[in-house]
């Protein structure tokens, strides 16, 4: 039985191309998250945050980008897989994959199809289930649900939990960063049956989700930049990588185009040498006018990585600056590192 024309019926008598997995398929076949899912649906694939089924997905994700492939739980529309799948297939009772265009049920958002996740509801009775599940990466995960009714034939109550953690499968060289693309979520949800008479039902459903986690990019091979330049924020101010070196005395609009003209309204980055100690005033360059890095010279440190730290794997091989002086040193003198090390070659 299923829902996917809005009302119950028999898939057999579904005139739609569609793909249904109850809650037994589910726990037989191993399915917990949709990544697992896309190995027993025809024509889906699964991104890291949506789904294409039959090749048709979302271009793209920004303002405007909305998913071709509609995600409902519980009827309530989802921006995104993730979101709806978060808290995995735990105590789920039937998972409709239908595939479009479905826009007649489902919306301009439905052009490749329609996901639809139903939760198992509250029942006159009780019953409860437990499972735990230990694993490799330090992966600790247990699931729970419990089942009771409050008032005989009038009003029942459901609640479910699940709980994952495991490290990062991804190593970051990065520093003392965790390894990425971890898992960290904290769910549980409650549910009210409630019947007053033979012809009423009112459902009601709570979630509650927390994740707690290093997560990766898209293809999970770098993190997600969240902070940069030893801020807690990224920087949005810089068009164009670099740094120039300035003079505070140079101030006079009519040398703006100079490569040392200082800006006022801009924070001045003090620059170490790390063999010579020298130190110079620099901002960043300007877009369209200042070139490369210090005094037109481009430099080299676009593969080290971190801020504030260079990781031994990456670290440039030199013999103006003995590798061990460059272990842990400023940005800044990276950057002069890296110069130094493309007019060695």
């Amino acid at each position: 039985m299923v829902s996917a024309e809005r009302r119950e019926a028999s898939i057999q008598d579904t005139s739609i191309s569609i793909t249904a997995l109850t809650g037994d398929n589910l726990e037989d076949f191993g399915i917990r998250n949709q990544e697992d899912l896309q190995n027993f649906i025809p024509a889906t694939t699964i991104q890291p945050y949506d789904s294409t089924i039959r090749g048709v997905g979302r271009n793209f994700r920004a303002l405007g980008g909305d998913p071709d492939v509609a995600t409902y739980t519980e009827g309530v529309y989802s921006e995104g897989l993730i979101t709806a799948t978060a808290a995995t297939f735990w105590d789920v009772g039937r998972i409709e994959v239908l595939r479009g265009p479905q826009g007649a049920l489902y919306g301009r958002n439905a052009v490749g199809g329609a996901i639809n996740i139903l939760y198992n509801k509250p029942e006159f009775e009780k019953d409860f289930a437990f499972k735990t599940i230990v694993g490799n990466f330090g992966s600790t995960e247990a699931y729970g649900t419990f089942n009771t009714p409050l008032i005989e034939d009038k009003l029942a109550m459901r609640v479910n939990f699940s709980l994952r953690d495991r490290d990062g499968i991804f190593e970051e060289i990065a520093g003392p960063n965790a390894d990425i693309d971890s898992l960290g979520t904290e769910y549980g949800a409650i549910q009210f049956k409630w019947t007053p008479t033979e012809d009423i039902e009112v459902d009601y459903r709570q979630n509650f989700l927390s994740v707690d986690r290093s997560f990766g990019g898209a293809n999970g091979a770098r993190l997600v930049v969240l902070n940069e330049g030893g801020e807690n924020n990224r920087i949005t101010d810089a068009l164009v990588p670099g740094y120039r070196f300035i003079d505070t005395n140079n101030t006079d609009q009519a040398n703006y185009f100079q490569n040392n003209w200082y800006d006022s309204s801009k924070p001045i980055l003090t620059f170490s040498h790390p063999v010579t100690g020298a130190v110079g005033q620099a901002q960043r360059n300007r877009a369209g006018i200042d070139f490369g890095d210090f005094d037109g010279m481009q430099h080299a440190a676009a593969s080290l990585d971190g801020f504030n730290y260079t990781s031994p794997e990456v670290r440039p091989s030199t013999t103006a600056v003995p590798s061990r002086e460059i272990s842990r040193v400023p940005i800044s003198a990276r950057l002069l590192m890296g110069l130094t090390r493309r007019n060695n070659q």
